[in-house]
C-alpha cells in the first residue's frame, strides 16, 4: 500500500512510500481508507519532536480486517462503514490506503453520511468530550440538564474551529446555556447552533482582548462563568479568557481548558485561582499523559479510566449520528489524494482552514 510520511522540518514536508498493509492487534481494526482529515497536531507534534511518521489520525472508510478480540465481540464486521481516531504517533496512520484504529475510538457511520463528513469527526469530537465531561466534570449529553436548571455559562474561544464547534454541539446536547461562542469571520455554520432565547451569544475576538472581555461580560448579563475552553491555545490566548472567569471558590472551581501541552501556563496575568487544565486526547488510548509535557493532570486515576470512558462515549456518539443529533464539521476537499496532504498541512499552518477541516479522498467508496 501507499502511505505518506510527514517531515515538516524539511523543505518538502511529505514523501509517499510503499508499506505493507497493517495487521490489526487484538482490539484493533484495519480500515480501508476512503477519506482522511488533517489536524494542526499532525505537523505541530513533529515540529516539536523532530520525528517523521504518518501523522494522520482522522480516518473514514470501510472495515478491512479485525483483531481477534474484535472478531469475538462481533460488534464490527468486514465492510462496515466506520470512522475512527488512530493512536497518535504510532504506525498505521490515516494518511495511507489502509489505517489502524482501536475499537474504543471507532464510530459506526450512518449510510446517509458522506465519508468526507465522517472524517471530520473522531479526534476533535473526542477532545471536546474529554474536555467538557472528564476534565471539567460538566453534565454529559446522555444525562442533559433539565430546562428548569439554573444557567450554566460556558465560554468557547475559537468556537468556529472543529474542536470549538464540537464543544458547542455537545454543550447544547447537554442543555448547557448560555454558550458564549468567541470566533472571527467564519461563523455561518456556528450561528444555527446558538439559542439566543437561552442566552447564547456570538462574540468577535478581532476587536482586541479588552473589547472581547467587555463584550463577553455584557453577554453574560451579570452571570459568573466558571467554565471555558480555549480551542486555539496559541500566543497566550488563554490569558484574557481567564480574566473573564470567576475566581475559583472551594465549592466551585473555575476551569479553563487548553489543548497544547507545550506551555507551562504560569503567566502572572492568569486570573487568580482559575485552574488551567490541559486536554491531551491521547489519553483516549493510553490512559496517561506523556511525561515530557509540562502540564500534567491532578487526578491520575481519572485519566487512567479515559479509554473505557471514550469507548462508551464513542458508542453514544454513533447513536447521536444515526438520530441526527450530531453532525460533522464543514470541510474542504484538498485534491490529489495522498499527494495533496502536503498542500493541506501547509495550508493549515498558514491559517487557510477558516471554519473548515481539510479532507483528502484516498479512494473511492465503490472500489
Amino acid at each position: 500500500m501507499k502511505e505518506v510520511i510527514v517531515h515538516p522540518l524539511l523543505e518538502q514536508w511529505t514523501s509517499i512510500i510503499e508499506s505493507p498493509i497493517p495487521t490489526p492487534g487484538p482490539d484493533e481494526i484495519v480500515i480501508k481508507v476512503i477519506t482522511a482529515a488533517s489536524n494542526p497536531k499532525d505537523y505541530e507534534h513533529l515540529l516539536s519532536s523532530g520525528q517523521t511518521i504518518n501523522s494522520g489520525d482522522d480516518v473514514a472508510g470501510t472495515v478491512h480486517s479485525l483483531g481477534e478480540s474484535v472478531k469475538r465481540t462481533e460488534e464490527f464486521r468486514i465492510g462496515d462503514k466506520v470512522a475512527g481516531m488512530h493512536e497518535m504517533m504510532t504506525p498505521g496512520g490515516a494518511y495511507a490506503e489502509y489505517a489502524v484504529v482501536k475499537t474504543g475510538t471507532t464510530l459506526r457511520v450512518p449510510e446517509k453520511m458522506s465519508f468526507e463528513e465522517a472524517a471530520t469527526i473522531p479526534l476533535t469530537l473526542t477532545t471536546a468530550a474529554l474536555t467538557l465531561f472528564r476534565r471539567q466534570n460538566l453534565p454529559p449529553s446522555w444525562t442533559p440538564r433539565s430546562d428548569s436548571a439554573p444557567p450554566l455559562p460556558l465560554i468557547v474561544y475559537g468556537a468556529s474551529s472543529s474542536l470549538g464547534t464540537f464543544a458547542v454541539k455537545l454543550a447544547k446536547a447537554s442543555n448547557i446555556h448560555p454558550i458564549i461562542a468567541i470566533a472571527g469571520s467564519s461563523t455561518s455554520h456556528l450561528l444555527p447552533l446558538l439559542d439566543e432565547a437561552r442566552g447564547d451569544a456570538l462574540v468577535d475576538y478581532r476587536g482586541g482582548s479588552e473589547k472581547m472581555i467587555e463584550e463577553v461580560r455584557m453577554k453574560l448579563g451579570g452571570l459568573e462563568a466558571s467554565n471555558a475552553l480555549d480551542a486555539i491555545t496559541s500566543r497566550g490566548t488563554w490569558v484574557p479568557i481567564s480574566k473573564i472567569l470567576a475566581p475559583s471558590k472551594p465549592s466551585l472551581p473555575s476551569y479553563l481548558s487548553v489543548v497544547s501541552g507545550a506551555n507551562k501556563y504560569d503567566e502572572p496575568d492568569i486570573q487568580n485561582g482559575v485552574k488551567v487544565v490541559y486536554t491531551y486526547v491521547g489519553t483516549a488510548h493510553s490512559g496517561k499523559y506523556r511525561e515530557r509535557m509540562p502540564m500534567q493532570p491532578e487526578n491520575l486515576e481519572d485519566v487512567r479510566n479515559d479509554p473505557e470512558w471514550v469507548w462508551l462515549f464513542s458508542r453514544y456518539a454513533a447513536k447521536m449520528l444515526v438520530e441526527g443529533k450530531l453532525t460533522g464539521h464543514p470541510y474542504e476537499v484538498v485534491e490529489g489524494g495522498l499527494e495533496g496532504v502536503e498542500k493541506g498541512l501547509k495550508g493549515l499552518q498558514e491559517g487557510k482552514a477558516k471554519g473548515v477541516k481539510f479532507v483528502y479522498r484516498i479512494a473511492s467508496s465503490a472500489d
